[in-house]
C-alpha cells in the first residue's frame, strides 16, 4: 500500500500543496531536486496491468517523486492542516524556504473503517511531528493506539467522542513538548 504524503512547500506567499503517491526520501527533496528526482516506485507491475489495454507508461516522461503540479498554492500552514484528508493520506512533510524538511504523521482519528461512525476525513485528524529514527514506530504505534481504542469502543468503554478525545491526547503525548496539529474542532 501507498504512503501518500501531502508535501507543502513554504514560499513567499504561503504553503503549496503537492501530492506524493509514496512516501519521498526528505534527503531528496532539495533546491537541486525539488521535487525528490526521479521516483523510485516500481511501474512494472502497474505497467503489466495496462498492456492489454494499450496504455505505455514509458511514454509518460520523466517521474519525480513529487507531483510538480500543486493541488494548491497560497496556503496558511493552518489551512493546509484544516484541508488535509487524514482518511486519504498517511505523511505530511513540511518544508521551509531554508529547504528544511519536517516530518509528520497523519493520525487519522475517525473509527468508521473499525466499526464506527463515517466522518468526513478533511480535517478529522492530528498531525504527529517525528524524527527520521522514529518514523516506523510511530507509525505502528498509532495504528495500534487506535485499533485498541477501537475495541474499547466496541465494549462500551468509551464513546466515540470519547475515544476521539482519548487518541488526540495519546499524540500530544508521544509529541511531547514538539508542536502537534489538532484536529479542526478539537477543544
Amino acid at each position: 500500500m501507498a504512503d501518500r504524503t501531502l508535501v507543502a512547500y513554504e514560499r513567499a506567499d504561503g504553503y503549496d500543496a503537492h501530492y506524493a503517491h509514496d512516501r519521498p526520501d526528505p534527503d531528496r527533496l532539495t533546491p537541486a531536486t525539488p521535487f525528490g528526482g526521479p521516483t523510485d516506485r516500481d511501474l512494472d507491475r502497474l505497467q503489466a496491468r495496462l498492456d492489454p489495454l494499450g496504455i505505455d507508461l514509458t511514454d509518460a516522461g520523466d517521474r519525480t517523486a513529487v507531483s510538480p503540479l500543486p493541488e494548491s498554492t497560497g496556503l496558511t500552514w493552518r489551512e493546509v492542516v484544516a484541508g488535509l484528508d487524514y482518511q486519504t493520506y498517511t505523511w505530511c512533510y513540511r518544508i521551509d524556504r531554508e529547504w528544511t524538511v519536517e516530518q509528520y504523521l497523519v493520525c487519522h482519528l475517525g473509527l468508521g473503517a473499525r466499526g464506527g461512525k463515517e466522518r468526513d476525513p478533511v480535517g478529522d485528524g492530528v498531525i504527529l511531528p517525528v524524527a527520521d529514527h522514529e518514523r516506523e514506530y510511530a507509525h505502528g504505534w498509532f495504528e495500534g493506539t487506535k485499533a485498541a481504542t477501537a475495541d474499547m469502543v466496541g465494549c462500551g468503554v468509551f464513546g466515540e467522542e470519547r475515544a476521539r478525545e482519548y487518541m488526540d491526547g495519546r499524540v500530544r503525548s508521544f509529541a511531547g513538548e514538539r508542536d502537534c496539529y489538532p484536529r479542526v474542532g478539537a477543544v
